[in-house]
């Protein structure tokens, strides 16, 4: 499916219906048929007329909603970002950002959600039960982190076929070969990506030839990535030292390893709480205090900053470049406004367009895989909305150029910054101190580029 679809154009009224504009022209799986090139999915797949797998289909009679979920976190930035992306992308599926939420083919959105808590544990599967208690769910948008979808939410709503998009997982594991949930979908960038980019910057500077990263005991997400950017980093002659640290657990020990050690720069690719903590014992210490720190994009928060005091120097954070955003007249002149109108502030991330663009295209899917079903209702195919999702191509999004492969990884490339303390967006998007920026193709960086 390629959809022709953009938020641009929409805005300036040539396309009057979400569905229509994103469907029309484009070769779609059709919901009546319920077809797959797949030779897999064809097998999954029946007719909505019959739907002789229960799983495969849902029934819909006249005027009964459509569900869709939400397992986001309401204590990260990213997640609180996002969870507004959601909202204001069923908000304007009428075409307007009005505070009225839209319609799918007649029939009214509801939003379920339930919290990411982000803990690295099998919460993200117990969230993702709480959700599948509604049996009529189509898709869900989450999670945040990706320790939740990797500790079973993702198999969870793949096994009852429903549909996964993450606005903001980035752990590679989720899409590798032979380990990807068949319903789950990335919207944010590959975390090879990231590990490309913070290895060029720290390679680049002069005389950082050692290099601690600390991951989190049992988090998927921080192991994954240092482990990625310590081979990497090895490959460019840096020297690299893996420690491990526990989620909210005493960063004193840590300090003392690091103060031994005494590399030339620290990447922290955890999130907070136990980012922060560690962050602030490092810069208290006097024998770490100038030590240069690269923290990840989930600890790019306000409480950071508070623990550290002044010593800002040499900290910085990973995180989108902001700037590609700044450009989008779309997103200036109609989405951000309504973020702000919405929420009293501006958004501070960039996953906030992630999640308009995921949330969209969820619909999209949805709307290409509705069929006539008896006496006037509606069937939702759920293996056509998932194929319909494999073949977006080359779809202008918010958050840029969208083409999901067969790994279910949907954004080909993206543009990773560097922020300087205490100028981060997440502070103040306004003073942002972006000090590298760097575009990087996941086909490069899985190509070994």
């Amino acid at each position: 499916m390629s959809l022709r679809w953009s938020p641009q154009r929409h805005a300036h009224g040539k396309s009057r219906l979400l569905g229509a504009a994103m469907l029309t022209a484009v070769s779609i799986v059709s919901a009546a048929a319920c077809s797959s090139s797949s030779p897999k999915a064809a097998e999954e797949t029946s007719s909505n007329a019959s739907c002789k797998k229960k799983a495969d289909c849902v029934s819909l009679g006249i005027g009964e909603p459509i569900f869709i979920g939400i397992q986001l976190s309401e204590d990260l930035a990213i997640g609180k970002d996002s969870l507004v992306g959601v909202e204001l992308a069923i908000d304007y599926l009428d075409g307007h950002f009005d505070g009225e939420p839209g319609t799918i083919d007649g029939h009214k959105v509801i939003l379920l959600s339930t919290p990411d808590t982000c803990s690295g544990s099998t919460d993200g599967a117990n969230a993702a039960r709480r959700l599948l208690a509604e049996k009529r769910i189509i898709g869900v948008i989450g999670t945040t982190c990706s320790g939740s979808a990797l500790h079973g939410a993702a198999h969870k709503y793949s096994d009852s076929h429903v549909l996964l998009l993450s606005p903001s997982n980035t752990a590679p594991a989720l899409t590798g070969e032979g380990t990807r949930p068949p319903y789950y979908f990335r919207f944010a960038n590959n975390d090879l990506i990231s590990r490309a980019v913070t290895a060029s910057f720290i390679s680049d500077r002069t005389g950082w030839r050692s290099v601690a990263t600390i991951a989190d005991v049992g988090d998927p997400y921080s192991n994954e990535l240092a482990d990625s950017l310590g081979n990497q980093l090895r490959v460019n002659g840096v020297v690299t030292t893996k420690l491990a640290s526990t989620s909210g657990g005493d960063a004193a020990e840590l300090v003392e390893q690091l103060a031994l050690l005494a590399p030339k720069a620290i990447f922290i690719p955890t999130i907070n709480p136990g980012c922060a903590n560690i962050t602030a014992a490092l810069r208290n210490d006097a024998r770490t205090r100038t030590i240069p720190i690269i923290v990840g994009d989930g600890c790019q928060e306000e409480s950071t900053l508070i623990g550290i005091g002044a010593n800002t120097n040499d900290l910085f954070a990973t995180g989108l470049d902001l700037s590609v955003l700044a450009a989008n007249d779309f997103y200036r002149t109609y989405f951000q406004p309504a973020f702000v109108r919405k929420t009293g502030v501006a958004p501070t991330t960039g996953y906030e367009a992630n999640a308009f663009d995921a949330a969209n295209l969820l619909v999209a899917s949805i709307s290409s895989a509705i069929g006539a079903g008896e006496r006037g209702s509606s069937v939702i195919n759920r293996v056509a909305a998932r194929d319909a999702l494999l073949k977006v191509t080359n779809y202008s999004g918010l958050s840029g150029k969208i083409t999901c492969i067969p790994s279910g990884d949907c954004i080909p490339s993206a543009r990773i910054g560097m922020y300087q303390a205490p100028f981060w967006p997440a502070i103040n998007p306004t003073t942002a101190q972006l000090v590298y920026s760097k575009e990087v193709t996941l086909l490069s960086v899985r190509a070994g580029g």
